[in-house]
């Protein structure tokens, strides 16, 4: 696959012109300039950062075409019926039908910013439960994680229980939040569109994601910790 050169400048207002429209006659016509001009670099992009990606962790789906999402909207669960998107987005995580409870780091576009974050990608209980667990006793790992994703000024996104769960007197005060929390990721957001038109974007992602490894490797292993304990993975 070619190398990642840019996106073309006029992709992102095609995008949402063809979301406004809402129209599959309208989308056959740009089908293939859309195609060309924002899936086909996504794909590109994705494939330049795949040793990257891999180093970071080697069960990551590092398959270009199954990790860049499409145009046209599943509708068929959904209460909004818009038939295309004008934002396009990228997954680094492992296959999600093989693994269930894991850590994702991401990379977004939309026709006026983008963005990239890391985090937790599905959370129940068997995950909150053992991510407890494994805080309690990695306390500084995690804080150092933490330390590293905000060399990137990535603002964090969590959401916690009212009250506190067992156990959380022992976890010190910085950290409780998360010890409560039902999920959380971090997420960078930037209108320097500029950026993903000259490429440059790229080292923007790589230096992000060497910042976001230590968390997704501490999260990474909590998912690996659960299926060796024989959880159920579904």
């Amino acid at each position: 696959m070619a190398e990642f050169k840019g996106f073309d400048r006029n992709i992102f207002t095609l995008l949402e012109i063809n979301k406004f429209n809402d129209s599959k006659n309208f989308y056959e016509s740009v089908k293939e300039e859309i195609k060309q001009g924002a899936i086909i670099p996504m794909r590109q992009l994705c494939s330049d950062l795949s040793d990257e990606l891999f180093c970071v962790d080697d069960k990551m789906n590092l398959i270009p075409t199954k990790m860049v999402s499409r145009i046209r909207r599943d509708t068929r669960f959904s209460k909004n019926k818009d038939l295309y998107r004008a934002n396009v987005w990228c997954m680094f995580m492992r296959d999600k039908q093989l693994w269930q409870r894991q850590p994702c780091m991401w990379f977004e576009f939309y026709p006026d910013n983008y963005s990239y974050g890391v985090g937790t990608f599905r959370t129940d209980s068997v995950f909150l439960e053992a991510f407890r667990e494994y805080l309690a006793g990695h306390q500084q790992e995690f804080r150092k994680a933490l330390t590293s994703v905000s060399v990137t000024n990535a603002f964090l996104d969590i959401e916690c229980f009212k009250k506190d769960k067992p156990g959380a007197e022992h976890i010190d005060e910085d950290l409780k939040k998360f010890y409560n929390s039902k999920y959380f990721y971090f997420i960078y957001s930037s209108p320097e569109m500029e950026k993903l038109i000259d490429g440059s974007v790229k080292q923007e992602l790589i230096y992000a994601i060497r910042a976001f490894t230590p968390l997704y490797q501490f999260l990474a292993n909590i998912t690996d910790k659960i299926v060796a304990e024989g959880a159920n993975n579904k």
